[in-house]
């Protein structure tokens, strides 16, 4: 390994450790509901979290095998789920290393490269949350890897044959549709790049004649069946178990299908802005870079391509195949890049914006390295390619410089100003509020009580009660009300209180922004008596509000029945 290469591995793998000591008590509730499956499943060996009560309640089951092999070492749960997070992190930076050592950048653009995916803001949080954020980037960077192995190499030639590189793909592919359940749909659209630029690269050794060589129908058989090995064996254990294939977060967090573009473009523009949060310098730079080059390239189109040659035209060249601007992948391989890029960006913006999914951090945070190494290959074309004149583009490296710098220092104080305090606080809430909660109702609830609860991860890990799950995602007869009624006007209209198809209630733990809400009230029957509250900052970036949790016992035959409290 050379020594450029081991100081910028070194270098991201520092900050990778900074923001793991500053976010080392980063933790999620949703990040308590993986490990009650963990649990559980070592435990009685079931995939539930209400125990007994097998539920696809969870978003990612790949993850839940995860802590629970760490928890089965014996490590501490928290511990298990933040080692689990930093190793996968490490996983992310050594595998975006091996694929830039693999690309034709220039030594510096390496560093470069890795160091903007080190400091994203939403890698690093999402890292050291306990979620399976991590790991799903580690994967999704992992079905990339088809465009650096073995590249400049004719078909079946000089390199392994491609039926076993793509099973191997197929199985990642099943891998990360187990972590992020969008992830199912979304990732196989690689694979028409990836078999695309296998056919131009078909022609490395024998040139254009030797593309014949190019046959799609193994490499995509054997990635379907790499595909279907992973996820085959859990659809059918899904739908027998859960009666269904996704889980219910899916149905949950997303909202019925829409068309209507002004619905679209809102939903549209906030996914973007999750994007640009700790990437929009680098976008604006990448504008910025294509505006320069057509401008010079209309000016004096001779002095960047030679008359009546196009970009494509370089990858025919059969002399110095290995040289900069030359060979396969000088074309054909950062067009698939981008091309996959565009897909992925596309197809998971797109899909969200028509189930109105609330957009999260962490629901993109796995696709931005991709979009970095995207951003980086075109960067790389217009300053360094066939078309490029040295000292021709002084001004578009100052430009990407100048991204590099401020992309740096904006994530550098989201981190900072933002994530550090905010997962301070989301701590300190869990524990003064949702554990402390908990913690009374394992001492003082019945063993077979049920609590209603809107945040069931900290509650139910603390508590070792019966949650009924207000949300929906691990308790189907609320899932059923919600998507009938609405969530916020279900949850309001307090028609979950007999139980939705189970027990009924005996207690409640409600979060609301304007005080205990069901303070003495009567809802068909039954009454709330508040019982305790605390305050909870922090629940999220952009709901950085206070908000009043309350847990209520409910008494059942109250006498009374206001007609304020919908009963």
């Amino acid at each position: 390994m050379s020594r450029a290469r081991t100081l910028r591995i070194l270098l991201a793998l520092a900050v990778l450790a900074t923001a793991g000591w500053f976010l080392r008590d980063y933790t999620t509730d949703d990040t308590f509901i993986h490990l009650r499956y963990a649990g559980n499943l070592l435990d009685r060996g079931e995939f539930s979290f209400n125990p007994g009560e097998a539920t696809y309640g969870a978003t990612s089951p790949l993850w839940i095998f995860v802590l629970a092999f760490f928890l089965k070492l014996g490590l501490a749960p928290l511990t298990a789920a933040w080692v689990a997070g930093a190793l996968a992190g490490t996983g992310v930076l050594l595998l975006a290393d091996a694929i830039i050592e693999r690309l034709t950048f220039p030594s510096l653009w390496k560093t470069a490269a890795l160091l903007l995916i080190a400091v994203d803001a939403w890698f690093l949080r999402w890292t050291f949350s306990g979620m399976e954020t991590p790991l799903a980037t580690l994967l999704t960077l992992l079905l990339l890897w088809p465009l650096v192995s073995g590249r400049d190499l004719a078909w079946g030639l000089k390199q392994r044959p491609l039926w076993a590189r793509y099973l191997a793909w197929g199985v990642a592919a099943g891998m990360v549709g187990l972590v992020r359940p969008e992830m199912l749909l979304v990732a196989p659209l690689a694979l028409p790049w990836l078999l695309w630029f296998e056919y131009f690269r078909a022609g490395g050794a024998e040139g254009p004649s030797g593309r014949w060589r190019a046959r799609p129908h193994a490499p995509l058989l054997a990635a379907a069946c790499g595909w279907l090995v992973v996820t085959g064996p859990w659809f059918v254990y899904a739908r027998l178990s859960f009666g269904r294939f996704l889980p219910e977060t899916a149905a949950a967090k997303s909202a019925t299908l829409s068309l209507d573009p002004l619905s679209l473009l809102a939903n549209l523009g906030r996914s973007l802005q999750q994007l640009a949060a700790t990437q929009g310098f680098l976008y604006l730079a990448a504008v910025a870079v294509i505006l320069v080059v057509l401008f010079r390239n209309a000016r004096d189109e001779a002095a960047t391509m030679p008359v009546g040659r196009w970009p494509m035209d370089y990858a025919e060249k059969e002399e110095e195949p290995e040289a900069h601007g030359a060979g396969p992948w000088s074309v054909w391989g950062p067009v698939a890049l981008v091309g996959i890029t565009a897909t992925w960006t596309v197809a998971l913006l797109g899909g969200y914006a028509l189930k109105q999914v609330w957009i999260i951090s962490r629901y993109l945070a796995p696709l931005l390295p991709v979009i970095l190494l995207a951003l980086m290959v075109v960067a790389e074309w217009l300053c360094l390619g066939p078309g490029a004149r040295s000292g021709a583009f002084g001004p578009v490296r100052r430009v990407l410089v100048a991204g590099l710098v401020l992309t740096v220092l904006l994530n550098s104080w989201l981190l900072g100003s933002r994530i550090v305090p905010h997962a301070r606080d989301l701590r300190a809430g869990l524990e003064d509020c949702y554990l402390d909660m908990g913690d009374w109702l394992r001492e003082n609830a019945e063993p077979d009580a049920t609590v209603a609860a809107l945040d069931i991860g900290a509650l139910g890990w603390s508590s070792e009660r019966r949650i009924l799950d207000l949300m929906g995602l691990i308790s189907p007869g609320v899932l059923e009300l919600g998507l009938g009624l609405g969530f916020t006007e279900m949850v309001e209209s307090g028609v979950w209180v007999r139980g939705a198809g189970g027990p009924a209630p005996r207690y409640c733990v409600d979060r609301s922004l304007d005080g205990p809400r069901w303070a003495d009230r009567t809802v068909g029957g039954v009454h709330f008596v508040l019982l305790e509250t605390c305050v909870m900052h922090g629940v999220g970036l952009r709901e950085p509000q206070p908000w009043t949790v309350a847990l209520y016992r409910l008494d059942s035959g109250a006498s009374r029945v206001k007609s304020s409290a919908g009963g």
